[in-house]
C-alpha cells in the first residue's frame, strides 16, 4: 500500500481553497486557524494530538504535536512557530531553532501562510530541509505529507521504542552479568541483547528524505586588491554558509594582518606563536611541514571550520620566498591532497607574491566588491592579473563571480549606476562574457551586526548563541544570514561541473 494511500485525490482543491482563506492583511491567529490547524488534520492529526501556546522560557511556542504514548516517553515530533503573511519567516529562523533546541523536536514547520519551511533537529543542529510556497507545496504535498504526517510520526515513534526496547536490554545483560545473576534475563526477555560494538536497528525503517548534491571539491581565491571591500567577511561567512549546506571547509589566511584568523577567534600571539602551533609561513618554507600540521579546528554549535592561520611573520618573508625555486606553487603542491569540501584563500589587497602563490593554487577566484566608484574600478587590475596568472598555469583559472557587499540598501538609484559601470569595466575589460555578477539576492547590505560578529571572532550564524546581543541585532544578523545563504547556494551551484584541483 503507498505511503500516502490515505489520503484524498483532491487534496489540491483542498489546499487551495485553505490558502484562499487569507490573505496579505490577516492576522498571526487567522494563519493559526485557516491554515495550519486545518493543514494538521489532513496530515491525520486530531485535536489531542496538539498543544498549543506552550510556554518555553519567557516565550510562547504556537503549537506543539506530539502524540500521548505511555510506553514511550518521546520529545515532540512536530513544533510549528506562525506568522503573519506580511512577516518574512526567514527573520524567525533563530526563534524556531531554539524552541527546537528547547523541546528537542524532530521537525520543524515555520510559516506565515504563504511561506514554508521544514526544519529538522540532529543533537541540537537545526536544518532547514525544505522551503515552500503555497504553490509548490501544492504540487510537492506527497513529500510534505511523508515529512510531517501522523503516520510517519507513528513509524519514527514505534522504531525509536524497539530500538529502545533493544538497548534496555543490552543493558540490563550487562547489570546482569555484574551482579552475576545471569538468570535474571529469564524475568524479561529470553532473547539475546546486542553485543556493545552492535549498531542497534529496526527492521522497521522510517522514510529518509535525501537530496544529493554532486561532489565538488575547489580551491578558491577570494580576491581583489582593492581593500575595505568586505573580501574576509565574505570568505568567513560565505564559509560558515556552505558549512550550514554539509560542506567541509578549509579556510587559509595568507594575508600578514592576520584578519582572517582574529575574525575566527584566533589571536596570533597567544594561540599561535606562545603556544608552538605552526602558521601558514611555516606551511611556505618549511618542506617537511604539511597542511594537517597547521590546521586549527574551530568550532560555534553547529558550524566548524578548519584554519591555517597567519601571523606578522609572513610580512618578513618576502625575501625568502622570492630566493624559493619555484615559490609560486609552493601552496598548489601542499594542496594536492585534502579532503575538503571547498578550500577558501584570504590573500591581503595586493599584487604581491602571496597573491600569486595563492591565485596559482587555485581552482576558481571569487571577486568581492562594493557598489562604490573605486571598488569597482580595481575590478580591471583584478582580471588583467587573473589572465596573467592564468598563462602561467596548467589550468585554466575561471572567475566564479562577483560577490557584491556592504551595499546601501537605501540607494536605489547609486546603486543602479553602479551597477552599470561595473558592467562597462567587464566589457572594456573582455570580462563580460566571462565574469557574471551575482543575483541581488546574494548581496550583503551593509549593518553593524556584521562587523560586531566578526570582532567578537565568530561568524554571523553564531550570534544566535549570544545572550549578549540585543534582540534588534539578532534580527539583523537574521537578515544578513538569508542573503549569505543565498551566496552559498549559488555559489555551490556555479562550481558544480567546474574543473577541480
Amino acid at each position: 500500500m503507498p505511503f500516502y494511500a490515505s489520503m484524498t485525490t483532491d487534496y489540491g482543491s483542498t489546499l487551495k481553497s485553505i490558502f484562499q482563506s487569507i490573505s496579505p492583511n490577516s492576522s498571526e491567529s487567522d494563519v493559526e486557524q485557516k491554515v495550519v490547524v486545518p493543514l494538521l488534520r489532513i496530515l491525520g492529526y486530531n485535536n489531542a494530538d496538539w498543544q498549543t501556546q506552550v510556554v518555553i522560557l519567557n516565550s510562547k511556542l504556537d503549537f506543539l504535536v506530539s502524540l500521548p504514548d505511555s510506553e514511550l516517553i518521546t520529545p515532540a515530533y512536530l513544533i510549528i512557530e506562525v506568522k503573519a503573511p506580511s512577516k518574512n519567516i526567514a527573520h524567525s529562523v533563530w526563534q524556531i531553532n531554539n524552541y527546537m533546541r528547547r523541546t528537542g523536536s524532530v521537525l520543524g514547520l515555520l510559516t506565515n501562510g504563504d511561506d514554508f519551511h521544514i526544519l529538522y533537529n540532529y543533537d541540537k543542529k537545526i536544518t532547514t530541509i525544505i522551503e515552500l510556497t503555497q504553490e509548490t507545496l501544492i504540487q510537492k504535498y506527497i513529500l510534505f505529507y511523508k515529512i510531517l504526517s501522523k503516520k510517519t510520526c507513528l513509524s519514527f515513534n514505534s522504531t525509536l521504542y524497539k530500538n529502545q526496547q533493544n538497548i534496555r536490554l543490552h543493558f540490563l545483560n550487562l547489570i546482569s552479568q555484574e551482579v552475576q545473576q545471569e538468570n535474571m534475563l529469564g524475568l524479561f526477555n529470553k532473547g539475546k541483547a546486542s553485543p556493545p560494538d552492535t549498531k542497534v536497528i529496526s527492521k522497521d525503517k522510517v522514510s529518509i528524505l535525501e537530496t544529493k548534491e554532486e561532489s565538488n571539491s575547489m580551491i578558491i581565491t577570494v580576491f581583489n586588491n582593492k581593500g575595505g571591500v568586505g573580501k574576509t567577511t565574505t570568505t568567513i561567512n560565505l564559509a560558515a554558509a556552505l558549512n550550514k549546506l554539509g560542506k567541509r571547509v578549509l579556510l587559509i589566511d595568507i594575508d600578514a594582518q592576520a584578519n582572517l584568523t582574529m575574525g575566527l577567534g584566533i589571536d596570533p600571539l597567544e594561540d599561535i606563536e606562545q603556544q608552538g602551533k605552526k602558521d601558514i609561513t611555516h606551511l611556505l618554507t618549511e618542506p617537511r611541514t604539511k597542511l594537517e600540521d597547521t590546521i586549527i579546528k574551530t568550532n560555534w554549535a553547529d558550524i566548524q571550520l578548519d584554519l591555517v592561520p597567519s601571523h606578522i611573520r609572513l610580512s618578513r618573508m618576502e625575501t625568502t620566498l622570492n630566493q624559493t625555486v619555484d615559490s609560486d606553487r609552493l601552496l598548489a603542491k601542499k594542496l594536492k591532497k585534502h579532503d575538503y569540501d571547498f578550500i577558501l584563500i584570504d590573500p591581503p589587497p595586493s599584487f604581491g607574491k602571496v597573491n600569486n602563490i595563492s591565485l596559482m593554487a587555485s581552482s576558481g577566484i571569487l571577486i568581492p566588491t562594493q557598489l562604490s566608484a573605486y571598488a569597482i574600478r580595481a575590478l580591471e587590475y583584478v582580471l588583467n592579473r587573473t589572465n596573467e596568472i592564468e598563462q602561467l598555469k596548467d589550468e585554466a583559472l575561471p572567475i566564479l563571480g562577483i560577490a557584491v557587499s556592504m551595499y546601501d540598501q537605501k540607494s536605489v538609484k547609486f546603486n543602479q549606476s553602479m551597477v552599470a559601470r561595473l558592467f562597462d569595466i567587464l566589457e572594456k575589460s573582455g570580462g563580460s562574457n566571462k565574469v557574471e555578477l551575482f543575483p541581488e539576492s546574494t548581496w550583503v547590505p551593509r549593518l553593524n551586526i556584521i562587523s560586531i560578529c566578526q570582532d567578537k571572532g565568530y561568524p554571523l550564524y553564531q550570534g544566535e548563541f549570544d545572550e549578549k546581543l540585543m534582540s534588534q541585532e539578532k534580527e539583523a544578523a537574521q537578515k544578513v544570514l538569508e542573503r549569505y545563504a543565498n551566496l552559498a547556494q549559488h555559489f555551490i551551484k556555479i562550481t558544480n561541473g567546474v574543473s577541480k584541483n
